[in-house]
């Protein structure tokens, strides 16, 4: 008994320890890279070394950020060097403090893991810290602590319990996970709040001409809600690189169960996934499924232009319906080339580029008129807490995107933004068309790392409704602003 105490009471101090020596600075290498964070993804999709590595499941894990990145100077104060894991406690890893102002009654910051600004002030406090149980097992908890006018309040904003056995981990906690390609991620984002997961996948490739990576994921959506309260979530995502310069993934997701909604066995759940009755209305399987099949293309093109280290292409089709020759009403129909046909189409398309101290990256992304609701999920749809779970501007959507980010030095970048959205674009007499630009700059020094937003909406004719599945266009041209600035220790 002595000699446990004994091991606690060290366990507990080299944690403590660790938040006044800046020397100890270190984090395991098992943890998620949080996947909201959207400066470490770009540094590290366009890295040299990207196209040798499956990057369209995210989080990564700190060990596989290492060994993308040969940019380690431009990410090396938010990504502490990695341990050698034993069995310590580190009660706080960082504490970030987020100023914003915004002009508009409901902001949301894209891809941020629940950040919907109110209009005023708004400040976002995080902490987070972890418990490391050697190399193959690891806790992490993050706090998040937001004041403005209509709320203040105090939650757990993440927190998952991860074990690695082979290749594989096992995660249970809450969590988010962005699938697919590019910015936006048309079938799960981080865009939304953390939910309640259980997450199964591959930490390291599987071999099998070529590479191969897989992720699947079930999740617990707890709400209230206006159609059916507390429905389920189900994700898998399969990545197959044959060659170091292509990557081709499959994506399926559904949003089923809730409130009045039977549940599973089990073994029933492959066919839930396969969704062999998923458009029998109202039948067991019913629910709002969704399916992607994308490609990525790094090219070469750095033979012909010296100046361009990565330059990578990709495209995703994605479809909330389905024609397949394995469903029940469309048994023997066989659609080629692979045996089914997307309908209600979404599609992203993207390009990227690095060169020696910039990010480049254009992106297009189409929603269709019946993305993200369902006559199950018909008022709040594909959402979680008033948030999409897809693209952050949700249905009936047409949006370009441009950014550029340049690197001053190895510790300062500046990047400046510029898009355009049409809702609803199609089948619609009314629809908002909305242009914005965005400046936004980091500054680190040592463990200090300081972060300013600047952005200008503009729209012809408002959307007052925040859903990012229902509409209200008034016939009213709006300008907002927003500004944001961020202080971040880590330790």
């Amino acid at each position: 008994m002595k000699g446990f105490k004994s091991k606690a009471i060290k366990l507990v101090f080299s944690g403590f320890s660790s938040i006044f020596l800046l020397n100890y600075s270190f984090s395991h290498p098992l943890l998620n890279v949080n996947s909201e964070d959207k400066f470490i993804y770009d540094v590290l999709e366009s890295s040299i070394n990207a196209k040798y590595f499956i990057t369209s499941i995210r989080p990564y894990n700190y060990k596989k950020a290492f060994l993308i990145t040969d940019k380690p100077e431009w990410v090396k104060e938010y990504l502490n060097a990695l341990s050698s894991p034993g069995f310590f406690i580190k009660p706080l890893n960082s504490i970030t403090f987020k100023f914003f102002y915004t002009s508009e009654e409901y902001f949301t910051v894209e891809n941020s893991s629940g950040t919907l600004l109110r209009k005023g002030l708004n400040l976002y406090t995080f902490l987070d810290g972890y418990i490391s149980f050697g190399n193959r097992s690891v806790i992490y908890y993050q706090w998040r602590f937001l004041n403005n006018k209509q709320s203040s309040k105090a939650q757990v904003h993440k927190l998952y319990w991860k074990i690695k056995i082979w290749k594989f981990s096992f995660e249970a906690g809450k969590d988010t996970v962005h699938l697919g390609p590019g910015e936006y991620a048309l079938l799960l984002s981080s865009n939304a709040e953390p939910f309640p997961m259980i997450k199964f996948q591959t930490e390291e490739p599987l071999k099998f001409f070529g590479d191969w990576e897989f992720v699947f994921v079930r999740g617990w959506l707890r709400e209230k809600r206006q159609d059916r309260d507390n429905p389920n979530i189900l994700a898998l995502r399969i990545v197959w690189k044959p060659w170091y310069f292509i990557e081709i993934g499959a994506t399926r997701t559904a949003l089923y169960g809730g409130e009045g909604r039977p549940g599973y066995k089990l073994t029933e759940y492959p066919k839930l996934i396969i969704g062999t009755e998923e458009n029998i209305p109202y039948g067991k399987y019913d629910g709002d499924g969704y399916g992607a099949l994308d490609i990525s293309l790094y090219l070469p093109i750095n033979k012909w232009f010296k100046s361009i280290e990565t330059f990578k292409v990709y495209y995703q089709d994605s479809g909330s319906d389905i024609t397949a020759w394995w469903q029940k009403e469309d048994k023997g129909e066989f659609k080629p080339p692979f045996g089914f046909q997307f309908l209600d189409k979404g599609t992203v398309a993207g390009i990227l580029v690095r060169t020696r101290k910039d990010i480049i990256r254009f992106e297009y992304t189409r929603t269709s008129r019946d993305h993200y609701t369902h006559h199950l999920y018909n008022v709040e749809g594909y959402t979680y807490k008033g948030m999409s779970l897809g693209h952050p501007y949700g249905k009936n959507l047409e949006h370009f995107m441009f950014k550029h980010r340049r690197f001053l030095n190895d510790k300062l970048s500046i990047e400046y933004k510029l898009g355009y959205y049409k809702q609803p674009a199609f089948e619609s007499e009314k629809f908002m068309e909305r242009y914005y630009v965005s400046l936004a700059g980091e500054k680190r020094y040592k463990n200090l790392i300081l972060e300013g937003l600047l952005r200008f909406d503009f729209t012809k004719n408002y959307d007052s409704n925040s859903s990012p599945v229902q509409f209200n266009i008034i016939n009213e041209n709006k300008t907002f602003i927003t500004i944001g600035t961020s202080i971040s220790w880590r330790f």
